[in-house]
């Protein structure tokens, strides 16, 4: 399963959400696709990209799964501007003899899915979404499954940043490996 995200910065919902759809059996491996910059966000509030992978992998051997949950640069390498199709037609070509793949996401990301290159190919792939609190239902059709009994988990990337820029606690939100590691680069301070 294909996690894409910025991940900036991966935070314990991520990992969760990771852990939960391997222990329901959606998939046999989880990948987090470190993504660069999107044309959905701002550059500035991005950390660096090496960064961002770097957390990733630090919360990814954490995980109750880490043989199974891993990172992947791979957006970070391909072309750019990234965009999802190409990413998926790369790991088709390169791995798809050997893999079925299918696609993680959050019901704020499926909304604006229509708006995103080649989406009507995308929606050829399995997709399960993750519900976000007050999100629309209004999806497009697809092969998409809403996974209704996911734990819920009230936690954004916008509000870790925000907590570490004010120096707030953040263990309830963040690995403390990934919390040192932010501290030792000086991520997300104003």
């Amino acid at each position: 399963m294909l996690y894409f995200g910025s991940f900036n910065p991966v935070h314990r919902g991520h990992i969760a959400l990771a852990e939960y759809v391997l222990d329901a059996g959606l998939c046999d491996l989880v990948t987090l696709i470190v993504s660069p910059q999107s044309p959905y966000k701002e550059a500035a509030e991005l950390a660096p990209e090496l960064a961002r992978f770097e957390m990733a992998e630090l919360a990814c051997a954490a995980s109750r799964h880490p043989e199974r949950i891993k990172p992947s640069a791979i957006e970070l390498l391909l072309p750019k501007p990234s965009y999802t199709i190409h990413t998926l037609r790369h790991l088709e070509q390169t791995c798809g003899e050997r893999m079925r793949f299918s696609i993680l996401m959050g019901g704020d990301q499926l909304a604006g899915l229509s708006g995103w290159r080649e989406a009507e190919q995308i929606l050829r792939y399995p997709i399960y979404v993750y519900p976000r609190r007050g999100q629309a239902a209004e999806w497009p059709e697809g092969n998409i499954r809403l996974l209704e009994e996911t734990p819920y988990f009230d936690l954004s990337a916008t509000e870790v940043r925000a907590a570490v820029a004010a120096g707030k606690d953040t263990a309830a939100m963040l690995h403390p490996k990934v919390a040192w590691y932010i501290r030792e680069k000086g991520l997300y301070r104003k």
